[in-house]
């Protein structure tokens, strides 16, 4: 199972430094097992950066003669307090893209193997709607109609998840996050260190599912512990102050 994902990734994760893959695997371990606690504050300079990177590349993207500083800074402002303020829905949007990534991938595993889809015949022409219905046209034929049902399904699995509970839904984003990025970017840094552990990976598609999903489960125990309770604003009133 991990030979076959890794083996679908787009070509420039699978061209991604070896060294630089190997650290983010580390960052990847470092939110499977205390994301959670610190995911405010994570999720804002993620945010800042993001907004940097955007608002200097903006104007190359669109043509614009103007000096892309002053964008940036803005960006990262705005994006950086957006991410602050609005945690809870910045969780949701990360558990349930992780959820989708996990069950679109589960998916093509078990229904296509390592098939490769030519991603490069879509393109973007100004409607989402459209861009959908040319990339569920270019996939293979075995998972035509599954491959985009299972990401609807994990992405609202992901959403409601978040909405009934706060806490495991964090928990439960950065134990996805973490795993995945252990996994993806390890992979591509054995593959060019040790290209034999790829390939004497023990255990079938199956196996190698469940040690994944044990991994999550692991995750989600070790950070719940780590991770305090959501106070309420009426529980945090009335909590009893010291001189």
């Amino acid at each position: 199972m991990v030979r076959e994902a890794i083996a679908i990734l787009p070509d420039a994760l699978t061209r991604f430094p070896p060294g630089a893959a190997a650290g983010c695997a580390i960052i990847g371990a470092i939110l499977w097992a205390a994301g959670a606690r610190y995911s405010r504050s994570i999720l804002a300079l993620v945010a800042v950066a993001g907004g940097t990177i955007i608002g200097l590349h903006l104007p190359a993207w669109c043509g614009w003669q103007i000096d892309g500083m002053g964008l940036a800074v803005g960006a990262a402002i705005v994006l950086g307090t957006c991410a602050f303020l609005m945690h809870r829905t910045c969780i949701g949007v990360m558990l349930g893209m992780t959820m989708m990534l996990w069950a679109g991938l589960g998916t093509w595993i078990a229904m296509a193997g390592d098939m490769y889809w030519d991603y490069h015949a879509v393109s973007w022409k100004g409607d989402l709607v459209q861009l959908c219905r040319d990339a569920s046209q270019t996939l293979p034929s075995p998972v035509a109609h599954a491959f985009p049902f299972a990401c609807f399904a994990g992405f609202a699995a992901g959403i409601t998840i978040t909405v009934v509970s706060a806490k495991f839904s964090k928990v439960l984003a950065y134990s996805l996050a973490g795993v995945t990025l252990m996994v993806a970017m390890g992979g591509i840094a054995a593959a060019t260190f040790k290209p034999q552990w790829l390939v004497n990976l023990p255990g079938s598609n199956l196996v190698q599912g469940l040690v994944l999903v044990g991994l999550v489960v692991a995750g989600v125990l070790v950070q719940w512990r780590l991770t305090p309770p959501r106070r309420s604003p009426a529980r945090a009133s009335s909590a009893p102050r010291t001189s």
